[in-house]
């Protein structure tokens, strides 16, 4: 039998990117009881439920999810995937069986609604399906969109494919007609939606003088919106202002917000905003 040690790494190797493997994935792969043993002992991996072994980073909610023969959805599981978070409450979603009997704690927000994707019996996280549904179900519209741009945008499914998709609950039916991968971030997305409010349409991802602009309000109008951790990069700071002077040069008007802006200060946005197209400047010259 190999060390204990080297056990363990290839059991690591095993491991999903989130940091969870199934035991009867070992199993499949020709480990044997006592091997899996040795290496969850070498390694000081965590075993839930007697199936799941997780490493000691894979986090919390991971390890909850296992305890309670349940999967990590919603919010949780987009911040595991890298999606955009609106920065809300921190508390845990975690999805479990319709008449499961798991008990949580404090923090954790029960999904028991019925899955619109088959649910692998061997995966901690829930399909993009699943959690696009958890998403739109639990948060308002405009947090719920943000999420959903920002799946399409990372290439975690398509419109087209969430379209073919029965089942879906009400919530969703707007974030299927309304939802695309056109922003970039979750700031975009917001801009778009409380301009449309107001009935201005902003049309997203304009080409002009060889470069994108966030954002295009009629024919000359160019909103531009930098994230929060945007600008650290002193270059991009300077090919932006560059990218704005040689807008203006062309007759274009460039409004530039930052996250503090759009994030806080909405109203003023919104105001200097609809003040820019009470003037014409979303106009080009006649």
């Amino acid at each position: 039998m190999e060390p204990p040690i080297v056990s363990s790494r290839r059991l690591r190797e095993r491991m999903t990117a989130f940091g969870y493997v199934h035991r009867l994935d070992l199993v499949d792969a020709g480990w044997s009881g006592e091997s899996i043993r040795a290496a969850v002992r070498a390694g000081q991996f965590i075993v839930a439920r007697r199936h799941w072994i997780l490493a000691p980073e894979s986090g919390p909610i991971l390890v909850r999810a296992a305890r309670a023969g349940g999967r990590v959805t919603c919010r949780s599981a987009t911040r595991l995937l890298g999606l955009w978070d609106p920065g809300l409450t921190d508390v845990g979603h975690i999805a479990v069986g319709a008449h499961s009997s798991s008990c949580f704690e404090s923090g954790i927000v029960v999904h028991r609604a019925k899955p619109i994707a088959p649910i692998p019996p061997r995966d901690l996280v829930d399909p993009i399906e699943n959690v696009l549904a958890a998403i739109a179900t639990c948060f308002p519209y405009e947090q719920a969109r943000s999420i959903w741009d920002s799946a399409l945008r990372a290439r975690k499914t398509t419109l087209e494919h969430l379209r073919a998709v029965p089942g879906w609950p009400p919530q969703a039916r707007r974030l299927l007609t309304e939802a695309t991968a056109l922003s970039h971030s979750g700031l975009e997305t917001r801009v778009v939606t409380r301009l449309a409010r107001v009935g201005v349409a902003m049309v997203q991802q304009a080409l002009i003088a060889g470069h994108r602009v966030d954002g295009l309000i009629g024919e000359r109008l160019v909103i531009q919106i930098d994230g929060y951790e945007f600008h650290q990069d002193a270059r991009q700071r300077r090919s932006d202002i560059a990218h704005d002077v040689e807008l203006r040069l062309l007759g274009y008007t460039v409004l530039r917000f930052d996250y503090f802006q759009v994030v806080h200060c909405w109203p003023q946005v919104e105001a200097q905003i609809l003040a820019a197209i009470a003037q014409g400047l979303h106009l080009a010259a006649r």
